[in-house]
């Protein structure tokens, strides 16, 4: 069954959005209907090791719906890491193609595999025959500029995907500057399959906004919105409870603890936490101050400290009550 206009993903944000986040999110927060995970990369060989698995094992991943996500450009590969996701019980996978970061792209991974048609036909093959009815693709709109994606959307349209997710940038963007919303109009209109939208969602405004010029979109994806704010899924279902401090506190209590629990070690630790901080900050008054705190400790005590601290004096949430509007969202 497609999903329907209320869909609402959680978008994969490696370093970030892994078993750890999803539980502690979902626990404290809901609202979402699934989400995505950090990409897992395609290997040379013909086993996957149960540790490269680890972040979708089933009997962790109960309390959110989830879609594996791979990255790569080896069709071989590919089919033998659908074999060992295909093996744990799923049925759906979610291939990278849009990832920006230069390195990954100059190999011809996530929006690089856009460049190479005959390559990106060989992943879609194997995808499609391995995850029947089951496999969908993350894109961008190109990598220089937002034309790459209108081209390969003929060689799109000819396979039976599940969901096509658009971020509506160009890798070269990355995450940066506007969304291009009439570059992600002309894809929607060529595409074929149900399209998932992604980018710049960080109010429910947006999205209602977005859901008035998109009508025809059949889900969205949020992420850098989320770990700002976990409380917008909430907003944008019209959850009733009150925005507290108390929900935040005990979701990052847990999440610390929690990813202590899992982590070898201060550094993996210190780092994962720095890694959500550099995102929700922004979500407190005097929120930079926090951060330069928290970036600048160097062992998890210090970061303990500097958040009891915090914590002590009563620190006030940023009253969200418009996002940032790219280009184009009242037209």
């Amino acid at each position: 069954m497609p999903p329907s206009p209320q869909t609402l993903w959680l978008a994969p944000l490696r370093g970030v959005t892994g078993l750890t986040f999803r539980q502690c999110l979902t626990r404290h927060f809901g609202h979402l209907d699934g989400a995505v995970s950090p990409f897992l990369t395609t290997v040379a060989g013909v086993r996957i090791k149960a540790t490269h698995l680890t972040d979708i094992e089933p009997a962790r991943n109960q309390a959110l719906a989830l879609v594996p996500q791979v990255i790569g450009k080896s069709s071989t590969e590919l089919r033998t890491l659908l074999l060992a996701i295909r093996g744990l019980g799923y049925a759906r996978c979610d291939l990278n193609a849009g990832c920006p970061w230069p390195m990954i792209v100059k190999k011809g991974r996530g929006a690089g595999l856009l460049r190479d048609a005959d390559a990106l036909r060989r992943m879609l093959d194997t995808g499609c025959a391995l995850m029947p009815g089951g496999f969908s693709i993350k894109v961008r709109l190109g990598i220089e500029s937002s034309g790459l994606l209108l081209e390969r959307m003929d060689l799109l349209n000819g396979y039976p995907l599940r969901e096509v997710t658009i971020h509506a940038r160009t890798a070269r963007q990355r995450y940066e500057g506007h969304v291009d919303l009439d570059g992600f109009a002309a894809a929607l209109q060529a595409c074929r399959h149900p399209v998932c939208y992604n980018g710049d969602i960080r109010t429910a405004a947006d999205l209602a906004e977005l859901r008035r010029r998109f009508p025809a979109v059949s889900g969205w994806m949020i992420g850098r919105g989320i770990i700002a704010d976990p409380f917008l899924p909430g907003r944008i279902r019209g959850d009733p409870r009150p925005v507290a401090i108390e929900r935040l506190r005990a979701f990052l209590d847990d999440f610390g603890d929690q990813s202590a629990h899992e982590l070898s070690g201060p550094a993996p630790l210190l780092g994962r936490l720095k890694e959500l901080w550099s995102y929700l900050h922004a979500r407190f008054v005097d929120g930079p101050f926090l951060w330069r705190q928290i970036r600048t400790s160097r062992h998890p005590d210090d970061y303990r400290r500097i958040l009891d601290d915090w914590w002590g004096r009563e620190p006030q949430l940023v009253e969200i009550t418009e996002g940032i509007k790219p280009p184009g969202t009242s037209a």
